[in-house]
């Protein structure tokens, strides 16, 4: 049975690999303590378990694999 969460804007657990993105497009990820990393998509892993994005702002490249905790919104 999967349970709903009381805040349809939290994202949720992600089992197994994050669903395949394109290369610009748009992503927030959430860590665990709720902070948030906004960019667009410069690559990804053929596993999708890792993505690298440009951060929003000028912020950088920023490498991220699934293991890391961070959820897709």
């Amino acid at each position: 049975m999967r349970r709903h969460s009381k805040n349809p804007a939290q994202p949720t657990a992600t089992t197994g690999p994050w669903p395949a993105l394109e290369r610009d497009e748009p992503i927030c990820l959430i860590d665990p303590h709720g902070w948030r990393l906004t960019g667009r998509v410069d690559a990804m892993t053929e596993d999708r378990s890792t993505v690298w994005i440009q951060l929003d702002g000028g912020r950088g490249r920023r490498l991220v694999h699934q293991q890391d905790g961070y959820q897709i919104e």
